[in-house]
């Protein structure tokens, strides 16, 4: 959808309203910055590392994700940036190298130059994803299947369903079909995140970037597999909830590593790492039963199914969360800056 041309070159809605977004979570790294004790000039050097690598870096993930089908368009495609197709952990990526490049030219410790961009950083998320009913994207299951009783979808019985055919229950689809919009909690979840990490105490430097990451990670299982528009896929597993998990068990290694090392326990560890297996498990089994290829649990109807992976990313959370509150507890600035 183009909103409007500069030249020849069209503006879309949907990067039009990123753009947006992008500067207002700039505006609000400002006053995270001088939150964090961060010297001036340290976020608009963030500013100007953080749009191209961010850019980059999401277009990058997303053509590695899908290298295959790349390769079959040519190498060419990378730079189709108008043809679309981003990946939102590879624009984390991007953001966390931007800091890291900030730290180093504005002399300014790493995890605090993160820490600042961590509330903007749930401010842009939350945009992208109310953005992408623009570009009919977000949108899960046929509100009409998954009600439909000969579909053996859903558990509830609900005949007169015509209340969700509007927004902010449902999005219409490329067929205009109405489809539940799940970009909708997504962005929902990205709020409360910006809201929780505005009014959360200080912590050890690096803590508020993480517990985002860990979170975001966490959500982002069940709502990737709840997606059903143009979702990368690897085998069975969508490529996002593979990567979800790599972020969490990346926040259990680091939050592990900043304990002090009279509190680290081997039992502990390897605990927590035997009940994110199980967890992982259990949403696996799930991703299965969707599909009803398991035939013991072919009784559970899809909402039963989410439920139960709700269920096990909870656990990953309250596995995880531990570990991030031993490794960042509340401190005082200068506790912070000795830390």
């Amino acid at each position: 959808m183009t909103a409007f041309q500069v030249g020849s070159l069209p503006v879309y809605v949907y990067g039009g309203l990123v753009a947006l977004a992008a500067l207002a979570a700039l505006f609000l790294m400002i006053y995270t910055g001088k939150k964090q004790g961060l010297s001036e000039g340290t976020v608009s050097w963030f500013a100007v590392l953080a749009v191209p690598l961010v850019f980059l870096m999401a277009r990058a993930g997303y053509c590695l994700a899908n290298i295959k089908w790349v390769m079959e368009r040519g190498l060419g495609f990378f730079f189709r940036f108008t043809s679309g197709g981003y990946l939102l952990y590879g624009g984390i990526i991007g953001g966390i190298l931007a800091a890291w490049l900030t730290a180093k030219i504005a002399k300014q410790p790493f995890k605090r130059v993160l820490d600042a961009a961590a509330a903007p950083a749930a401010l842009l998320i939350a945009a992208g994803r109310l953005a992408e009913t623009t570009i009919g994207l977000g949108y899960g299951y046929c509100i009409e299947d998954w009600f439909d009783p000969w579909m053996e979808i859903s558990m509830i019985p609900w005949e007169n369903y015509d209340l969700l055919y509007r927004f902010p229950f449902a999005v219409q689809d490329y067929y205009e079909t109405w489809n539940f919009a799940i970009f909708l909690p997504e962005a929902l979840t990205a709020l409360v995140m910006l809201v929780l990490l505005l009014a959360m105490k200080k912590r050890r430097d690096g803590g508020a970037a993480l517990l985002l990451l860990l979170v975001y990670a966490c959500c982002q299982i069940v709502f990737e597999s709840m997606r059903q528009d143009q979702v990368i896929v690897w085998g069975f597993i969508r490529a996002n909830q593979i990567f979800s998990a790599l972020m969490i068990v990346g926040v259990l290694l680091i939050s592990w590593q900043m304990t002090k090392k009279e509190e680290r326990k081997n039992k502990r560890l390897w605990l927590a790492f035997v009940q994110i297996l199980l967890c992982a498990g259990v949403v696996i089994v799930m991703e299965f039963a969707l599909e009803q290829k398991i035939a013991f649990l072919a009784w559970m109807r899809m909402d039963v199914c989410y439920f139960v992976m709700a269920l096990a990313c909870t656990g990953l959370l309250l596995t995880v969360l531990p570990f991030w509150r031993r490794a960042f507890p509340i401190t005082s600035e200068k506790q912070s800056e000795q830390g």
